[in-house]
């Protein structure tokens, strides 16, 4: 992640990068572009101290998010929320090229619950050359799920140099140790072939942020939890006709982590043995074990013609095992006296199959100032899904607490298959003005057709100034594992149970079948010089999502119970049956999104003292539900509204309105100190638990401050100290009594900058 090239040299790099994301017209920059796009080198992620890409971009890109900490599986499987939308909204590619969806779906109960996106954690970090993060729809170019925007990572493919990295730090108020390694190296191969490959491994330590418990043992479910990941990634190109290429790329990654649940006080089960065992009480752990890798391949081209092409094929899978340990199954341990502490409770998989033909050539049309690009392609793509049942014993009776085992049988293995095809002109109408125009057709099994367009123009008033705009629609198809996905949660005297749709227990709430999301959306800004060297974006969008999937409301009662035995799920032991919800996905609301994104990027010539690069990014964001749809007839029969003001809570006010960043990076001969202030407007949360009172409380607006210091020792290597959150701010604490009668969360974990407080690191980048 960090190099030790020289800092004039990182900073022309990144500004002077021509773009492939939002325009297939070649040679064009971020700054010449129609759309919004943000650019972000290896050299700034590095800057950043963090740990993983996920929040490397965070700190650099203001309009992107993710939860501060997460539950159960989400804890262990982070995502993100680009322009305040669902992580289920955003497309991310690598080299161009679609990537494959983690089989792990986002249940917790915040802005992106119901998502099934990418796993950015699994791509090596010394794998990355830079990231294109494109803030505007785009699913007409590059189809389902680009409703907020695309993250387009770029792996390096360059055929010599080496480097290397090692890393440690910890928070100040202890936990959270983290040690990193990670090399990466370019090999030149015959006739004019590149060979890049790239290894990481990163392990973090257990942090504990609870709050009393109020008893043995004491809390331990809040805070970071216990991982170790290992990468590898390569990038190849071999010439191997005139004017014909072979590539392929790929990643692979296997994490091994676990995270604490809710502690369980003695008496907790109603069950006497249990407490004979656990006098204490017990302290359940959930345990992943997920394996992941993605495959592309293809040759590519130009044709005498003048055509460029295209084919090529992809493979990404994603495997995750599930154990419950600590812990134990009540009921097993009563009716057989057997106290086995470990379970195994299933897992999921997903994968996808992906095949593609795409041609371009600029064609020459009198009257106009530059070609027409003509781009037009063809795609398939073969998804799978799986959830595992866990073992026999984890699911007996009402299962082991915490998260009892799959129930057999699973719902079957799911498949569908999509095909699309696009059509996309890009030109110069005049040397100012330029217009894109694209079109895309697509079709999924089960789900049916969509049609998708864009318009984007720009027009350069002067060279220091230009408007540009665009208007799209788009779709995201409901993935598999929101169709399939089954889950039993049990907390501290509360239970839920997730309903598949197409399960019976479902369907007797007359839970529909899901439809796509549909979009609309339009932006407008301005991009200018206003004073030499001084570059200033603005940009205005409005993003209209229909039929947006969502939980439903926590169900409770005779209802409830009915559609829980229906789908064959049983109670857990300890547990008032008026204290177990049931909840299924469906196409709940609608949503109107308005936002704002600036930036502002200058550099200050200080003579023999070196540079400042200066960067200011931030943005206003503002989510409203237009229209709530009608509860199925059962729900509404028994007055069961389907959005309660948990889940109206988590689409408006779960994420900073308002956040922004202002960052020096001093530059002088062999020192690169960057200082980053970060602001974060206020969240609230609300929640409830099997009861008719629903908690909210606000994160409160915040400022934090992020550190690095780095010094290039010698020309190969440099060494870097460095601080996020320098200061150790934490969020406001959550009021004792909800938090002690609720699950000891004394932290919102929807607070935006994390509720562990200062890291702390030291660096040493080497490269040759």
């Amino acid at each position: 992640m960090a190099a030790a090239n020289g800092p004039a040299e990182a900073d022309s790099a990144v500004s002077d990068t021509v773009i492939v994301t939002g325009t297939r017209s070649e040679g064009r920059t971020a700054r010449q572009s129609a759309t919004p796009i943000d650019v972000i080198g290896a050299e700034d992620l590095a800057a950043t101290g963090q740990t993983n890409l996920l929040d490397a971009l965070k700190s650099v890109t203001p309009s992107l998010a993710t939860p501060a900490v997460g539950y159960d599986v989400g804890a262990l499987a982070r995502t993100f929320q680009l322009r305040g939308l669902s992580p289920s909204h955003t497309l991310v590619l690598v080299n161009g090229k679609r990537r494959h969806l983690s089989a792990s779906l986002y249940a917790d109960e915040d802005p992106a619950q119901g998502s099934n996106a990418v796993d950015l954690d699994m791509i090596p970090l010394n794998a990355i050359d830079h990231v294109e993060i494109l803030k505007d729809g785009a699913a007409a170019q590059y189809g389902s799920d680009a409703i907020a925007g695309v993250i387009n990572v770029i792996l390096k493919n360059a055929d010599h140099g080496t480097s290397a990295f090692a890393e440690t730090g910890g928070y100040f108020d202890g936990g959270g140790a983290t040690g990193q390694v990670g090399a990466d190296s370019g090999v030149r191969l015959p006739a004019g072939g590149t060979l890049h490959l790239s290894a990481g491994l990163r392990v973090h330590d257990f942090s504990n942020r609870s709050g009393d418990s109020g008893g043995p043992p004491p809390a331990k479910v809040q805070g970071a939890p216990q991982s170790g990941l290992g990468t590898l990634g390569f990038d190849v190109e071999q010439p191997v006709a005139p004017d014909v290429t072979a590539y392929g790329f790929g990643t692979m990654g296997r994490r091994i982590a676990k995270s604490w649940e809710n502690p369980r006080q003695p008496g907790a089960t109603g069950v006497a043995a249990v407490d004979a065992l656990y006098p204490a009480g017990f302290s359940p752990q959930e345990t992943i074990d997920e394996l992941d890798f993605s495959l592309h391949a293809g040759l590519k081209g130009r044709t005498s013609g003048a055509w460029k092409w295209d084919v090529s094929a992809g493979y990404g899978r994603d495997s995750a095992d599930l154990h419950n340990r600590d812990t134990v199954n009540p009921n097993l341990l009563a009716d057989w006296a057997n106290a086995q502490r470990s379970f195994s409770v299933g897992g999921f998989t997903a994968s996808e199959t992906v095949g593609a033909i795409d041609l371009q050539r600029p064609v020459a049309i009198a009257g106009l100032a530059a070609p027409l690009t003509v781009s037009l392609g063809f795609e398939d793509r073969y998804e799978t899904y799986r959830i595992t049942p866990g073992e026999a014993n984890s699911y007996y009776g009402g299962g082991s607490p915490a998260s009892p085992g799959f129930r057999p049988p699973p719902p079957p293995d799911a498949g569908r298959n999509g095909v699309a095809g696009y059509l996309d002109f890009d030109t110069r109408v005049t040397p100012d003005w330029q217009v894109g125009v694209a079109g895309r057709v697509e079709h999924y099994d089960s789900v049916g057709d969509s049609e998708t367009g864009k318009i984007s123009t720009r027009y350069d008033l002067s060279p220091s100034f230009a408007v540009r705009g665009s208007v799209s629609n788009g779709f995201h198809a409901p993935t598999l594992a929101q169709q399939y996905y089954s889950a039993t949660s049990v907390s501290t005297g509360f239970a839920s149970i997730q309903l598949p749709i197409g399960s019976a227990g479902a369907r007797s709430l007359g839970a529909p079948d899901l439809k796509p999301e549909t979009s609309r959306s339009q932006s407008v800004g301005i991009v200018a010089e206003p004073l030499p060297g001084l570059h200033a974006t603005v940009d205005a969008y409005r993003i209209r999502v229909d039929n947006r999937i969502i939980n439903t409301g926590y169900i409770y009662g005779p209802l409830a119970l009915q559609a829980i035995a229906a789908n064959g799920s049983a109670i857990p032991a300890g547990l008032d049956p008026g204290n177990v919800g049931a909840q299924f996905y469906t196409n709940g609301v609608d949503t109107r999104t308005r936002g704002i994104d600036v930036s502002l990027d200058t550099r200050s010539d200080l003579g023999d003292l070196g540079a400042i690069k200066w960067v200011l990014a931030g943005g206003y964001n503002d989510t409203r539900i237009t229209r709530v749809h009608d509860a199925p007839a059962a729900l509404k029969a028994a007055g069961i509204a389907l959005v309660d003001p948990i889940q109206a809570s988590n689409l408006t006010s779960a994420t900073p309105r308002v956040r922004g960043s202002l960052a020096a990076t001093w530059l002088s001969d062999r020192w690169e100190v960057t200082l980053r202030q970060n602001f974060y407007s206020h969240t609230t949360q609300v929640q409830n638990y099997a009861t008719a009172l629903y908690y909210r409380y606000q994160t409160t607006t915040a400022t934090t401050t992020d550190l690095d210091v780095g010094y290039a020792v010698t020309d190969n290597a440099k060494v870097s100290i460095g601080a996020n959150n320098l200061f150790n701010i934490y969020p406001n604490k959550i009021p004792a009594p909800i938090y002690r009668n609720v699950n000891f969360d004394q932290y919102s974990h929807l607070s935006p900058y994390g509720i562990n407080g200062g890291f702390y690191y030291a660096r040493l980048g080497l490269s040759f």
